[in-house]
């Protein structure tokens, strides 16, 4: 007699194929927090996981990490290291060998998650044998790519570099386009990479990566006492939490700080996080002379991070690009307001309640209009703090997993 199952037992067998989530050193495999939290809503729900991605091929590596023999359901979960690839030689010298461990795993899988995300990279090759092989899968994006590598090469400078990243993103956008074409669904983080895509999948939905519990959301008093402070007439606390990266907008963000500066406006303003332009972000501060009213702080723990944006009145952001910022989800369940450059992403965020005030991408005078102005006007800043509580308080960690298994096990077969 056949065993019965219950209907919260796991089944079925995932397979993910993905960018960089782990870590390997000395013959020890660490994962990233924020994915091990994604592993495990999908091992509550799946028989059996198995990852295949390559290790961080830099010094760079995550804010959190977590050993994969601490999570449970540990035993059914398997982590397969890909080579490095992201280079043509190294690409075209190991793509054999991995497509012969993709054939394998795409066989025994009953449901497939692919993330391409840069040029000769696995997800893509394991999506064309997908197709081959007539499997359907799930492909997931967390930015528009095709805009993200438009923006990435008008500011390269002219050379045999740029020639060389315009040749690898046009062979890299026939993969993506034909992943995102054949896919059985495409999970879309946010409305930017939802508007961007959809047009182009079968199947789209627009999902949300969401890293906060319901116990890491603002608590009513410090929600009470922030809003005290601002309606006393405190100065301003504006922080940023995120790399020092082109894509969002560091330049851009201490521009709209020094005209914050120029207009007299009693501020400080905080930039957390490393990043290959804080450097030139430092030169711009001691240009401008921006010393007693800007800090960065370069690279900060979880903890330090998340408490700075709980105690920030404004979650003042420059994001240059088609993304889906997870530090806009986090700013909204810590009770900031996100008041930067805006989107249909950062739009859709507060649709439920409200809670941000955006301007054109790349336009930091009327950024600093805006922060002027909520600056000025306590009572409406009060509220858009209090609004911007509500509306991230639907945003919950576990909420949004269930979500995606939902959606994969409904069109992909898994029972």
């Amino acid at each position: 007699m056949d065993a019965v199952r219950t209907p919260d037992e796991p089944t079925g067998a995932l397979l993910l194929v993905i960018p960089a989530v782990a870590t390997l050193a000395d013959g020890r495999v660490r994962l990233d927090g924020d994915f091990a939290n994604n592993l495990k809503g999908y091992l509550t729900a799946f028989a059996t996981v198995t990852v295949m991605c390559p290790p961080v091929q830099s010094s760079y590596t995550f804010p959190s990490l977590i050993d994969p023999a601490e999570l449970d359901g540990a035993d059914r979960l398997r982590i397969l290291l890909l080579p490095i690839p992201y280079r043509e030689d190294r690409y075209l010298l190991k793509r054999g060998a991995v497509i012969r461990q993709l054939d394998a795993e795409i066989a025994r899988a009953d449901c497939i998650l692919l993330s391409p995300h840069a040029p000769f990279d696995w997800s893509v090759l394991a999506a064309d044998r997908c197709i081959r092989l007539h499997k359907p899968y799930n492909m997931e994006a967390d930015w528009d790519g095709p805009a993200m590598w438009r923006f990435m090469l008008a500011n390269m400078p002219r050379g045999l570099k740029r020639w060389r990243k315009r040749s690898s993103y046009w062979w890299f956008g026939r993969g993506y386009r034909r992943a995102l074409t054949h896919s059985t669904i495409a999970l879309l983080q946010g409305g930017d990479v939802y508007e961007g895509l959809a047009p182009l999948a079968p199947r789209p939905f627009m999902v949300l990566n969401v890293q906060v519990t319901r116990e890491e959301h603002i608590d009513a008093p410090t929600l009470a006492e922030k809003i005290e402070r601002v309606r006393a007439g405190a100065p301003l606390s504006l922080v940023y939490a995120g790399r020092a990266d082109e894509i969002k907008g560091p330049l851009e963000w201490l521009e709209t700080v020094a005209r914050l500066r120029d207009a007299g406006l009693d501020f400080v303003a905080t930039w957390a996080g490393d990043g290959p332009m804080l450097a030139q972000m430092r030169r711009f501060v001691a240009e401008r002379d921006l010393g007693d009213r800007c800090r960065l702080l370069g690279t900060v723990s979880r903890p330090e991070a998340r408490a700075l944006i709980e105690q920030a009145d404004l979650f003042l952001y420059c994001h240059m690009t088609r993304e889906s910022p997870r530090c806009l989800v986090e700013a909204l369940a810590l009770g900031s307001p996100i008041v930067g450059f805006g989107s249909a992403y950062s739009r859709g965020l507060v649709a439920p309640h409200g809670g941000g005030r955006f301007v054109a991408i790349g336009d930091s005078a009327a950024l600093a209009t805006e922060v002027e102005a909520l600056a000025h006007d306590r009572a409406a800043l009060a509220q858009l703090i209090d609004d911007a509580a509500r509306s991230g308080a639907l945003l919950e960690r576990d909420v949004a997993i269930a979500e995606r298994i939902r959606l994969m096990k409904s069109y992909l077969g898994a029972v």
